[in-house]
This record gives C-alpha cells, structure tokens and sequence, in this order.
C-alpha cells in the first residue's frame, strides 16, 4: 500500500495548553519581557497593584501585576491565541527561533491584555483590549476584543494578570529576569501600604568580572578565574534568560579553576568586562546580530537542544580558556589540557615542579584538614622525591607516618596528582606502589597477619597482643627506570587485626624499646580507627570522641605501662569529666572506692 503523510497538530493539543507552562513568576516575566524586547521597547515597566474586591484575609489571588512596554504593539489580537503563530518579523524569528508559545505562560492567571500597534507613518492608531481566563486559552470560549482608549499612548502593550504570591516574590522574580535583561524595567509598588516610588531594578551584564572575552558566531565568551560555579548553574545568556548549557571548566594545577560564560547580545550592545583582552577597556562591542545555529528546546527555552552546534560551541568556549590562560602569568595547566591547547596553535606555559606533601588519611571522613604547602622536587630539592600512588587505609597510613617521620624521610614523601601526569619532571620521580609489615618475636621475622595475637574478647581487661622486638614497614618503591626496589623503614608501632574494628578490638603492637607514651599512642589509635555513627539514635559526635578518646587512652596505658595505671587513669579522666567541678576550689577532695561503696572525704 502506498501512502503519505504529513505532520499536523491534533485540535485535542489545545486542550493541554494551559500545562505547556507552569505558570510561574519566572516563566511570565521571561516571556513578557523578551516579547517587549522584539517588539523594539526601550523601557518595561513592571507595577503591582492590589486587586479589587479582595480581601487580604481570603486565599486566592490578591494582586494585580502589569507589565507594560513602549515596543511596537500588537496589530491582530487573534495572534494572542494562534498557538505557533506570532507577529514577528521575519528576521527576528530567523534570529532567535521566535515560536509564538511564550504567551501560554499566562494561560492560568486570568490576563487582560491592552495593546496600540504603531503606525509605520507615526499616527496614533486605535487601541484595543481583551480580557483572557483558561477558557479562551482551551478553545472553550470566544474572547470579545473591546476598544481601549487607555491603552498604551502612542504605542505599546500592557499585560496584567492576578499573583498570589506576596509582593516580595513578584519583586524578587522580577529582579531575577531584569538582572541580565538589555532593556532598563522599572518596577512601582501600588500597594497603598507601601509607599515606594517607581524604582528602576539593577541590572549587570553577564560577563561582568571576565578577565578575557571573545566573540564567536553570533556569541561572546567571557572567561572567569576562580569563580565559584555548579554543573546546572546558568552559563548562557539569550538576550536577558539565562540558562545552562554546561560549558566546559578547566581545572588547574595547585590553582584556582578557568570557567567561561556565553552571552547573546542584541545588535550594538556592550558587553561589560573590565579588562577583557580582546575589545579593549570598557566592554566588548559585539557586532552581534545573529545566533541562528543556537537551538533552545521550546516552548520554555530552558535548556539547550543537543546538537552539532552546542558541540562545537563547548570546544569553542574551552580553546577561549585557553587563551585566557596562555596570557595569564600562572597558569598551571594540566598536562592534558596544556597537551590538548598546543594542537589548537595556543602555548600554555607549563606549572612549577612542586607538589603536596604526603598526608596519612584517617578514619573519620568529617576529620577535614587543611592541605599541606607546596613544595619543590625534582633537580635540586632535597633527597629523593617518593610519590605515594598507593592508598593505605588509616591505621597503616597512621603507623608509615610515625615510622617516616622517625627514620627522617617524611620531608620526602608526597601526594600523587593524576594532572601532571606527561610531565617529564613528574613522571620521572619514583612511586611508592604498595607496603608491607613485617614484625619480629626474638630472631624470628614474621609478616604482620602471622604474628600471633590474644583473641579478642571485649572485656577491659582483655589479653593484649606481646610487644614485639622490632618492626620494618617495606616501601615498594618503583622508580621511572631501573628494577623495583624495597626501601625498609624502621618502625615502633603497627596496628594488627581488621582495619575497621572497634576500640575493643584493636590490636595495637608496640616494639619493646619504643619511648611512645599514652597519650601519643591514644591519639594515633583515633586518627586511625574513630569513625562516628551518624544514625539517628546516636550521640553528639562531641560525645562520641569522648568515649572513644577514653577507651583509647586507657587501652594505651594498659599496653604501655600496666592495667593498675590504666585504671588510674580511666578514673581520674571520668573524675575530671564529670565532677571536677562539684569539688570546692579551696578545699581538697579524697574520693575512695570500694565497690558498691563511696566515700567522700572533704579536708578542713
């Protein structure tokens, strides 16, 4: 069977029209003011009025906001409800892919629309005004089109519609769509209570604070150092909406990252960014006129179509970094991105050899530190640089940290950094690649998980593991050349057993001639096994520091002079907790025990 066919809009789609927007605020003000903005306005004016008949205490509308140009007017009101249909010239749809749906955004809000077309000799035609509920927008009702001799003199269109929102959120929204808009928009509070005049809403451009900008076909780019931006946060400006398009950010070395906006201007405009390098001081004239290649998914135009042209716009928009970066005096690229400008003609000077020190993780992942300071390898820093690509868990990172800083190598050991890779100064440093216990009892050498321990138990006075004679952590060390090596580092305490287990569980092994005390050992028992839980029914996070710190203490003091000393200690560390201040300042307290009994005895 042969047949054709051809696209067509079902009469049954009208009857969805009012869900084509969600009516809100911010859908209204972007589509009225970019219509005032078409239709050759030079100023919108934005008035909030209460509505008569109202009461405040009913709910329901309680408002009615206007929006009113001085742009060219609206010649055929039928154009208001001819969805898909708009009064454009043909330019500006070619320009901006105009589509005429944006009035539907008003479908829901009971509008009145009050418009003069302007004359192409300049007389003062008639005005005209209608009045549209969701009916009219549903094909359900005809909308009667009256005369208007209040309408907007000599031409112009004024939309007003109902808002229930508070006179705050209609400010707020349209401050939101002034602040990147081209045109000047006043905005008047009528409410009787209020006695502000009409205010015009500040206004900045886009790609205010670029260090760089650059125009490409039909756009300009401005380019940021070290701003703060989010994956969905707006990065495209169409004539005042702003909206994401995700261009691209480039992450630098020990550096603030390079991010890049995209604006689309209106023929002539200027595009504020002081101390740009491509349009001199005072704002880059764009000469912009056209973007047709720029597709918006309609009819809301909140996000881009995914196409070949907002492929090329990205990779456009990241050789625009680049060459802000190529000017900038440090940049520190990554060796991929360096790699990536130098295919496109742009040199990109290469970051300093230095890195970050090597810094043990510990248990509790909310343990924020402040990163370590860069310093130099390579050529002429002192020692031998390691690179520590392996990731030991927090109770070896713990026991390599102590271990290296005794043995006098910790000034050489630093973090990895994936964006230096290709660099030849840092590819040729040597990595350590993984590490290894091996514990002594007497003569003989054993690996860590041989060595033999108590069984855990639980208990306070649980049986601890026997001190060791001595102890090695072996680096696996692979250099850029050369056969793998083994650097053995000599060590006085190792953690035995699981890396997650619970304080009560913890087999902490200490070489018999270490000079470590309590309290160093207790901290090192924190940072390698306190992990607090963050379920519902659990204490502070203060709280459970406390305990663990406690627990930790009085395990060290066991291990490392005796259970009579761990129970002093415990004793006197919950004394000091919780009844140190009950004791008179200038009096001394004995407190004696003797299970169940307590004696308190106070001096004279």
């Amino acid at each position: 069977m042969n047949r054709t066919i051809r696209a067509r809009i079902h009469e049954t789609a009208v009857k969805r029209v009012t869900r084509i927007y969600a009516a809100t605020l911010a859908d209204i003000f972007a589509e009225t003011l970019q219509n005032s903005r078409r239709a050759g306005a030079t100023c919108v004016h934005i008035a909030v009025a209460g509505l008569p008949g109202r009461a405040a205490e009913l709910r329901g509308p309680q408002f009615t906001v206007t929006v009113a140009d001085d742009g060219a007017g609206i010649a055929d009101p039928a154009v208001l409800l001819s969805f898909g249909e708009n009064g454009w010239d043909d330019a500006t749809v070619r320009r901006e892919d105009a589509a005429g749906f944006g009035f539907a955004s008003l479908a829901r809000r009971n509008c009145t629309v009050s418009s003069r077309p302007r004359s192409p000799d300049g007389q003062v035609l008639p005005g005209w005004r209608v009045k549209l509920e969701p009916a009219h927008f549903l094909g359900e009702a005809e909308a009667q089109v009256h005369a208007d001799d209040t309408a907007p003199y000599p031409w112009g269109t004024s939309i007003s519609f109902e808002a229930a929102e508070s006179v705050e959120a209609i400010r707020t929204a349209a401050e939101n769509a002034a602040r990147h808009y081209p045109l000047p928009v006043v905005f008047e509070d009528r409410i009787e209570a209020h006695t502000a005049g009409p205010e015009e809403l500040p206004r900045r451009a886009f790609l205010d604070g670029a260090v760089h900008a650059e125009p490409w076909r039909g756009l300009v780019f401005g380019v940021f150092k070290g701003r703060r931006c989010g994956y969905n946060d707006p990065d495209l400006n169409f004539f005042g909406h702003t909206l994401p398009v995700r261009l691209p950010a480039v992450e630098t070395v020990n550096g603030p990252t390079w991010s890049v906006l995209a604006d689309c201007l209106p023929p002539g405009s200027v595009s504020a960014c002081p101390g740009h390098r491509s349009g001199g001081p005072g704002g880059l004239r764009s000469g912009v006129d056209d973007c047709p290649d720029l597709e918006l998914v309609l009819p809301a135009r909140k996000e881009a179509v995914e196409n070949v042209f907002l492929e090329e716009m990205r990779e456009a928009a990241r050789l625009a970094i680049y060459r802000a970066m190529a000017a900038d005096p440090d940049p520190r690229p990554a060796f991929e991105d360096r790699a990536r400008a130098r295919e496109a003609g742009i040199e990109i000077p290469p970051p300093p050899a230095v890195l970050r020190p090597w810094q043990p993780c510990v248990a509790d992942c909310s343990d924020w530190r402040e990163p370590g300071k860069l310093a130099e390898v390579g050529p002429g820093s002192p020692g031998d640089a390691l690179v520590v690509v392996c990731d030991p868990e927090p109770p070896e990172a713990q026991a390599l940290r102590r271990a290296a800083e005794r043995a006098g190598i910790a000034a050489r050991l630093f973090e990895p950094d994936w964006r230096l890779a290709g660099y030849p100064w840092y590819d040729a440093l040597d990595r350590v690649t993984d590490l290894s216990v091996r514990v002594a009892a007497g003569d003989e050498w054993m690996a860590l998980d041989a060595y033999p321990l108590p069984e855990a138990s639980g208990l306070p006075a649980a049986p601890l593991p026997a001190r060791p004679a001595a102890i090695r952590i072996g680096l696996a060390v692979r250099p850029a050349s050369g056969p793998p090596r083994i650097l053995d580092v000599p060590a006085d305490v190792v953690f035995a057993g699981e890396d997650r287990s619970w304080i009560d569980e913890l087999m902490p092994l200490v070489t018999e001639d270490s000079a470590l005390q309590p309290h160093e050992l207790a901290a090192l028992i924190r940072a390698a096994y306190f992990s607090p839980s963050d379920e519902g029914d659990s204490d502070s996070w203060e709280t459970q520091r406390e305990r663990f710190e406690e627990a930790a203490l009085h395990l060290a003091t066991r291990l490392l002079l005796s259970d009579d000393e761990a129970c002093k200690t415990s004793i006197a560390e919950a004394v000091r907790r919780e009844l140190v201040w009950l004791a008179p300042r200038d009096r001394t307290v004995d407190i004696r025990i003797r299970r169940p009994d307590v004696t308190v005895i106070l001096d004279a």
